[in-house]
């Protein structure tokens, strides 16, 4: 009872921040996953959380997506050497819904410049490039100060603009242009054998189906097999002759062709026979190819457009907006969904997609652009019922007057919306305290509308947690809880490295 009540506190937003600092004491450190990564932070707080003298809770903050990316970059001056490095897995695990914030670029390259403990500088450039905006990233490695990076650089040819890469090339440090000819060196290295193949199932051997030249021998024995996850993995190679496309063009496994539809090398009586395959799958496949016509695209036949589409993933580099201002106006709702997943989008485009007929689209537009229709926000809560769901209702312009009428709904999703509604009687909010969904009942335990005897109540039984990060809880009650817990008024802070 005693840790739920600290996390309650710690989750509480209306707690003021004499009262989040003392969850900052050693004593409290079973709140400190909520406090310090799970909520917003007043800037006080941030404050001491990044001179707090333990560093398992300065290395929690990093993981808060609600810190501004200038707040989160001040982790690189940390005095613990491999905090810094708690910068680069980013975005990994974050609440769907969030919208990754780069770091900034001056930060990247000091990170990049960063020597860590058991971390070689390859390997620091390597989980930056896969986690952090890896074009980005991979473009300031290539102008960093410090010819090494610049040549590590070298290894991420397809992550640099050509501009770029030639500057690479004629970089005035050895060191670099050697890098860059050894890059350029590996398109034309020999084919690999058998005998180099690397063991199957590792990550090597997946990366080698991928990207490198493989010699005819290898190209046979992995065509006459029967290993679709092999030949998936080789569709996407850029070596394959087009024999070899062909063969897996014509595999019997769908998922084999649906993968070769998207080789960007496929031919235009390859790409109709695959609008025309008997998969449903490869003709989805197919249909985002920027070799077909719109008129093409609308000839394929689709009876059900994939729901997971819906799902926004995490931004990389985004294309040009003039390719996402044409996609908008696409004949296929794939197309349609990637532009409204800009938020970049012209308002214009934007109002168009917003009365879209797929849902896919209508959903996105709602959860990506920065000024989506109210109506539309609240459309796309009732009819899509994906991982998304609930963050539509933290979008700007959530409509939440009236709500209150969904109180009485069977569907508890549409319950937990009359909760939102600021004018909700004290009554209705009471009563869901009962309802038997726990996302209802939760929500009702933190209103601020709750009835005062009500959440006092609640403040003893199984449901403290929830009771304890209502907002109606005034700074006096919030530091009783915190006595009754044994938490020091001035925190002690133990120290468990530097």
């Amino acid at each position: 009872m005693r840790e739920e009540i600290l996390s309650g506190v710690a989750a509480n937003p209306g707690a003021p921040v004499d009262v989040l600092l003392r969850l900052l004491a050693v004593e409290a450190q079973a709140c400190w996953d909520v406090l310090c990564i799970e909520r917003d932070l007043p800037v006080e707080v941030v404050d001491a959380v990044l001179s707090h003298p333990d560093r398992a809770v300065r290395r929690r903050i990093s993981r808060n997506h609600h810190l501004a990316p200038a707040q989160r970059a001040r982790l690189i001056d940390d005095p613990d050497p491999m905090t810094p490095a708690t910068l680069i897995y980013e975005p990994g695990q974050w609440p769907t819904g969030t919208v990754p914030r780069p770091l900034p670029d001056d930060v990247v390259r000091r990170l990049l410049a960063t020597s860590f403990p058991l971390l070689s500088a390859a390997e620091l450039l390597s989980e930056l490039a896969f986690t952090h905006f890896g074009r980005q990233t991979c473009e300031i490695a290539a102008t960093h100060p410090l010819p090494g990076i610049r040549a590590l650089a070298c290894g991420y040819r397809g992550a640099v603009s050509d501009e770029r890469w030639l500057a690479l090339q004629r970089d005035p440090d050895p060191q670099v242009r050697a890098a860059a000819e050894a890059a350029n060196a590996r398109d034309d290295a020999p084919a690999i054998e058998p005998a180099g193949m690397p063991p199957r199932g590792g990550r090597d051997h997946w990366l080698v189906l991928q990207c490198r030249r493989l010699s005819r021998t290898v190209l046979d024995q992995l065509v006459t097999g029967t290993d679709p996850v092999d030949l998936r993995f080789l569709a996407r190679n850029p070596y394959l002759p087009p024999d070899v496309v062909e063969q897996l063009l014509s595999d019997p496994d769908a998922s084999v062709r649906g993968a070769t539809a998207g080789r960007a090398d496929l031919a235009p009586d390859q790409l109709l026979r695959l609008a025309a395959d008997v998969e449903e799958a490869v003709r989805i496949a197919v249909s985002v190819h920027p070799g077909l016509s719109e008129s093409q695209r609308a000839a394929i036949v689709v009876g059900h457009w994939p729901d997971e589409h819906f799902n926004r993933h995490r931004p990389g580099l985004p294309p040009e907006l003039t390719v996402g201002i044409a996609h908008a106006y696409s004949v296929n709702p794939l197309l349609r969904r990637r532009a409204a997943s800009d938020p970049r989008l012209p308002q214009a485009v934007a109002d168009r997609l917003a009365e879209d007929p797929d849902a896919g689209v209508r959903v996105r537009l709602a959860l990506c652009h920065p000024a989506p229709p109210p109506a539309l926000l609240l459309r796309s809560y009732l009819e899509y019922d994906g991982p998304d769901r609930l963050h539509l209702t933290t979008r700007p312009g959530f409509p939440v007057a009236g709500l209150a009428r969904f109180a009485g709904d069977p569907d508890p999703a549409l319950r937990l919306l009359a909760l939102l509604d600021p004018e909700v009687p004290a009554a209705v909010v009471d009563g869901l305290l009962a309802d038997p969904a726990r996302p209802v009942w939760t929500a009702a335990a933190r209103h601020p509308r709750l009835p005062t005897d009500r959440l006092r109540d609640l403040l003893g039984t199984e449901r403290a947690r929830h009771a304890a990060a209502n907002p109606a809880l005034d700074a006096a009650t919030l530091h009783g809880l915190l006595d009754a817990a044994r938490i020091p008024a001035t925190p002690r802070q133990a120290r468990s490295g530097p």
